[in-house]
């Protein structure tokens, strides 16, 4: 809120602070006037003398006139002992009606007399004393205690502590109708306000500590919580009617002087949390070990002195923070901070007129102060609630803006899922495809291969028969291609000789058409069985091997050698004796799409193909892991003997 609108508002304010102190002003007048009217009856005189601390009787000597209320402290300084008045009324009207008597407040205890009849006593005339300083009393005065021709007096013996200005307060006596009005607006204002009041003050500190418990982070409400309890603390003080759990007068004092400068110290950090310029954390620190000075100064040193200076000292304080924030207010000219600094200078004014009613400038009985520190906390609570609120639209801004984005960010990443889907789809059938050009060039080209090699080399043309073999043999082929697939979940064959058969029935007849000899060597037995997958992958590399020496060699001798170097690793070596080829060239080459798809196919298995070749002998020898199918890593060759192979 700024602008016009906002300078309304605050004019409105101190309209409103203006209109607020001149009642606070008028209305004690008002009363005293209206009271004064109720009755005719009057006082006549007004007495007090000083007696010893054991006397239970009224003085002889030493009266001396004094005015109510009266504080004998500034009359007789440190005097401990009771102080006796006597107070000598008339009335014009009947002894036979009613008359009652009302006493706004006794300093700290006392007794009452109607000429001699006791008619009220504390409970405690002794530390520790009672406390009726804030209590209003009315009596009906006893009939048979009055003297209808008169005079008649009005004894009080009153018990007090020089330290806490003892005395009597204002004693009127009229109509028990208008002496029990008189005594519920005393209780009204002294008592029942400040029950109010500190009710009010608990409730908002309570609500605010609960709130501020699961978030640490909002200080203002944690400070805002003990500002009301050390307020609920030293406001209790008017409230009491006896000094317990205390043992005296003097602990009672230090306790109240204890949340006095406990409320004073944190009311300045609650001010400044308030006005969004909380002190900084050296500030705190020196504020907080000055508390903790003049709160050892208030409970360890001895006598009233030190306690009260120090209090006086905080009082100091309260009066240079208001002052710090109104010349803060006046600078940053901000709504919130001028409301701040117009209820502070209310506070201020409000306690400036109780200290003119302390020292009995101000004609009044009632204090304010407490008044307006409880309407300083309902601003403050109001102001909180304006600050929570503004949070609560930021925090829904941030989720509105946190949901926009997240929705955003779903859709980029539904948008790039979606691509990299198509991406890995498309990749996908590209890998089918080479991997079925690859199956089909191992598989079926092969025997395709061997086929034409039959025909060519015949004398005469094939047979029906002949040709439907071969025909059948490509039907094989070119099914187990189809099938491979599903060879995860096939039997591998059961011994290394099973596993031969279909090699050499589909080459060991080409061998001998072409007058090539070959030789096959297998172990017995499995010492590791190998997969399914392992055994097809071994086999695919034998046919292409086979395929290239019957196409390219010109070998005699051919020998296909299955072996186990250790129990963890199988090998398949195969040799032949033709003329050989330059092996680093083919091996950079790739040595044709046929070896370049085994090599490949090789290492996706963790395996490895090597290559060795000179004229007249050509190793091929193709090493698969047997205990982890999952390492990547090729193989070293194995370091094998290489037999000598014999000539024809």
């Amino acid at each position: 809120m700024t602008g016009f609108g906002g300078h309304r508002l605050a004019r409105s304010l101190w309209w409103l602070c203006s209109l607020l102190l001149a009642w606070l002003c008028w209305m004690p007048a008002a009363h005293a006037s209206t009271a004064a009217q109720a009755c005719s009856a009057r006082i006549d005189s007004t007495m007090a003398a000083r007696a010893d601390a054991a006397a239970t009787q009224a003085p002889t000597q030493g009266w001396e006139a004094v005015t109510l209320p009266d504080n004998w402290s500034r009359r007789w300084p440190g005097h401990h002992g009771p102080v006796w008045y006597r107070i000598t009324w008339s009335t014009d009207c009947p002894l036979t009606s009613p008359v009652a008597m009302t006493v706004d407040s006794i300093n700290m205890a006392g007794e009452v007399y109607s000429n001699q009849d006791l008619i009220w006593r504390d409970h405690h005339l002794q530390e520790p004393l009672s406390r009726s300083w804030s209590t209003a009393h009315s009596w009906v005065l006893p009939q048979s205690s009055l003297q209808p021709q008169g005079p008649n007096t009005i004894w009080l013996r009153v018990v007090g502590v020089p330290e806490l200005r003892p005395g009597l307060g204002v004693v009127e006596v009229g109509t028990p109708e208008a002496m029990l009005a008189s005594q519920r607006h005393h209780d009204w204002n002294t008592r029942t306000l400040f029950q109010l009041n500190l009710t009010l003050s608990a409730t908002l500190g309570i609500m605010a500590l609960v709130v501020w418990l699961p978030r640490r982070k909002q200080s203002l409400l944690g400070w805002y919580a003990l500002v009301s309890l050390c307020w609920v603390l030293f406001g209790s003080n008017v409230l009491l009617t006896e000094t317990w759990p205390f043992p005296d007068s003097l602990a009672m004092a230090r306790v109240n002087h204890l949340a006095y400068i406990g409320y004073i110290a944190s009311f300045a950090v609650f001010c400044w949390q308030l006005i969004e310029s909380p002190l900084s954390r050296r500030q705190l620190q020196r504020l907080g070990g000055l508390t903790l000075v003049a709160g050892a100064v208030v409970m360890a040193t001895p006598g009233w002195f030190p306690m009260q200076r120090a209090a006086d000292f905080y009082t100091l304080i309260f009066l240079g923070n208001t002052a710090l924030v109104i010349r803060h207010a006046w600078r940053t000219r901000a709504l919130q901070h001028q409301l701040v600094a117009v209820y502070l200078l209310l506070m201020v004014s409000m306690g400036v007129r109780d200290l003119l009613v302390v020292a009995e400038i101000w004609p009044s009985r009632n204090f304010y102060s407490a008044y307006t520190a409880l309407l300083f906390m309902l601003l403050s609570a109001v102001l909180m609630r304006r600050r929570i609120l503004q949070d609560a639209q930021r925090i829904e801004r941030f989720n509105q803006e946190l949901s926009e984005t997240v929705a955003r960010a779903c859709d980029e990443l539904n948008t790039t899922l979606s691509q990299e889907h198509a991406l890995a789809l498309a990749n996908a059938h590209l890998q089918e495809r080479l991997q079925l050009a690859q199956d089909l060039h191992d598989g079926l080209g092969g025997q395709i291969v061997r086929s034409i090699m039959l025909v060519e080399q015949s004398d005469a043309p094939p047979s029906k028969e002949r040709y439907l073999s071969m025909l059948k043999l490509l039907r094989d082929d070119l099914r187990q291609v189809v099938d491979s697939d599903g060879s995860i979940g096939a039997n591998a064959p059961t011994t290394p000789e099973e596993w031969t058969i279909p090699l050499r029935y589909r080459f060991v007849t080409l061998f001998d058409d072409l007058e090539m000899s070959s030789e096959w060597l297998t172990p017995a037995h499995w010492e590791t069985p190998p997969s399914a997958l392992q055994c097809m992958l071994l086999a695919r590399v034998a046919e292409e091997a086979l395929t290239n020496i019957v196409k390219h060699s010109q070998a005699r001798m051919v020998r296909v050698n299955l072996l186990y170097p250790d129990a963890r690793q199988l090998v398949l070596r195969i040799e032949d004796d033709g003329i050989g080829f330059d092996a680093p060239i083919a091996l950079r080459a790739g040595l044709g799409i046929g070896m370049s798809s085994m090599r490949a196919r090789m290492e996706r298995m963790g395996g490895a193909l090597h290559v060795r070749s000179r004229p007249g002998h050509t190793v091929i020898e193709a090493c698969l892991p047997l205990a982890d199918l999952g390492a990547a890593a090729p193989l070293p060759a194995p370091r094998l003997p290489i037999p000598h192979m014999p000539m024809p």
